[in-house]
């Protein structure tokens, strides 16, 4: 008796430890559900440049947009099932290293049905040919219309594309293996989120009514274009970086905090956890 009790006791502490490393035990409809509710606002410029666009007058109107959104994404970041039960530190170097490709894919799917025009924002919508103004913007702005485009081709929906950003979160960074007990039960967790998001993109494809046969198919392409996302935002931060040394525009807030986070990332710890509760709770 005291064998079966002693086994009891073991497989209850083996279960709540399950729940501990797995905090998001939503289903693929109720996670995508999770998903849109924790979606974040438009965000307006409100401050509409005057045209023709200069270099200085386009990427002030970039920068600003960038760092309103920055605050809404780390509220976002928040809502997703399971990512505050991440350590601080695991939250943060996430959002750090994935901040644009984010801002991005957002980018990307308001621009969706309007071939040749990028939807920065409803009160700023710039055509290709006025990146000319801006040294080197218009090989991003090419490369961002591209990937557009074959998201378009695809016919990308909604709840696909929820999906697609958070897995651009959650797969950003790999981390150096930790010995600490509390940074292993995040990796778990990190781990355990992913497949959740995966399971709820395979879900979404499979309710979407096309064949089962072209269901991988569909999976693959989409998850194809990732790369493409993370080409035009390694191209998008040099291009960043190279106007705030040439002083061509200030930098200042959140924005500046996730450049100079990516700018020592291999020197230094991630943005103060000060910094990142603040911001969200702002």
């Amino acid at each position: 008796q005291m064998h079966c009790l002693g086994k009891n006791k073991k497989t209850i502490e083996n279960i709540s430890r399950v729940k501990e490393v797995l905090p998001c035990a939503l289903g693929p409809e109720q996670f995508v559900l999770s998903l849109i509710e924790a979606e974040p606002p438009n965000v307006l410029l409100m401050n509409r440049p005057c045209k023709p666009f200069t270099e200085a007058s386009m990427m002030m109107s970039l920068t600003k947009l960038a760092d309103k959104e920055l605050v809404h994404m780390i509220a976002w970041a928040k809502k997703i099932p399971g990512f505050v039960e991440l350590s601080l530190y695991d939250q943060v170097r996430l959002l750090e290293s994935c901040w644009l490709e984010v801002l991005m894919m957002g980018l990307m799917w308001r621009s969706i049905e309007q071939p040749g025009k990028l939807i920065f924002a409803p009160d700023l919508t710039v055509d290709r040919d006025e990146g000319k103004c801006v040294e080197g913007i218009l090989e991003i702005f090419d490369m961002l219309l591209a990937t557009t485009s074959r998201f378009r081709e695809l016919k990308l929906q909604h709840k696909e594309y929820l999906c697609l950003k958070v897995m651009i979160l959650l797969n950003s960074n790999m981390f150096p293996l930790s010995s600490s007990e509390d940074e292993s039960d995040s990796s778990r967790k990190l781990h355990h989120l992913l497949n959740t998001v995966t399971d709820g993109l395979v879900w979404v494809i499979a309710k979407s009514g096309i064949p089962f046969r072209q269901q991988s198919s569909r999976l693959a392409n989409l998850l194809m274009l990732l790369s493409h996302v993370r080409h035009a935002s390694n191209k998008g931060m040099e291009h960043l970086l190279s106007m705030k040394c040439k002083n061509v525009v200030p930098v200042y807030d959140l924005l500046l905090e996730m450049l100079n986070a990516h700018t020592l990332r291999d020197h230094r710890k991630p943005m103060a956890a000060a910094s990142y509760c603040a911001k969200a709770d702002g």
